[in-house]
């Protein structure tokens, strides 16, 4: 066996192992938890599959595809902000399963770097500084990664991140919703960008209602950076921004306002 399909096998075990530590906490905390038993069950599946590929290697000599590998990263790393995402909205009964996501994260990130190395280019998530990071008080925020566009959404608008979902013209059909679809990469020039599909609910909109917004998703990060400024009226979607930031790492946050996109 060389060295890329040992340690890749050793990430399918320790996967394992966490989708079924996640699993009986997501058990323990009985109806609350059933978001994040979904997330255990996604992991085991993903555990499997990675076993598949390695056994399909050894036994049948048949090659492992890089951007298989890259995909599996890269849905690790959903799972996780998924599971980030209940645990929050569960709050204190949910810390216990903070452990386990930063495993997943952990993981999704040495399974991307067997086939890429340092290349950047396929960097499955992208990390903030660390003196980007500042107080909780805030709240909690996830960046959208849209094209060379950022945008800090609140985690708690924030209900669902999904890769594979049926499309019917500017609507989309996620576990028995149907949702208004923003197609914001079709909107900044570049439509076949790999992408996933963020479901969120926008408490600012006049009518209560819950969109899915294709984007990438970079990372999970606490309180906006900087001080809310007037966009620029150059500023790529300026005329959806209902807030704009200055990090302090010269990255502009947008706070967008999807209804008005609709």
């Amino acid at each position: 066996m060389n060295k890329t399909l040992w340690k890749l096998q050793n990430a399918g075990e320790r996967l394992w192992l966490l989708a079924n530590m996640t699993a009986q906490q997501a058990a323990a905390l009985e109806i609350e938890g059933r978001g994040i038993a979904v997330v255990a069950d996604e992991t085991r599946k993903i555990a499997n599959r990675i076993q598949e590929l390695v056994e399909r290697a050894l036994f049948e000599e048949e090659e492992i595809q890089p951007d298989t590998v890259r995909d599996i990263a890269f849905y690790l790393n959903i799972l996780a902000l998924n599971s980030a995402i209940e645990s929050s909205r569960i709050g204190w009964r949910g810390k216990p399963t903070v452990v386990c996501v930063e495993d997943i994260r952990i993981l999704a990130n040495e399974i991307s770097l067997l086939i890429d190395g340092n290349d950047s280019k396929h960097e499955t998530m992208i990390p903030l500084p660390k003196d980007c990071l500042t107080s909780v008080k805030q709240g909690e925020f996830m960046l959208l990664h849209m094209a060379g566009v950022y945008a800090a959404e609140p985690l708690a608008n924030i209900k669902e991140i999904c890769i594979d979902a049926e499309r019917a013209g500017n609507r989309l059909k996620i576990r028995g919703m149907e949702l208004p679809l923003i197609d914001s990469l079709s909107m900044l020039g570049k439509p076949n960008e790999a992408s996933c599909y963020v479901v969120l609910h926008t408490p600012w909109a006049k009518q209560n209602k819950t969109y899915a917004v294709t984007a990438n998703v970079s990372c999970l990060f606490f309180s906006p950076i900087g001080k809310p400024i007037s966009a620029p009226p150059g500023a790529p979607l300026a005329g959806y921004i209902r807030e704009y930031w200055e990090s302090e790492n010269d990255i502009p946050f947008l706070f967008m306002d999807w209804p008005k996109m609709v």
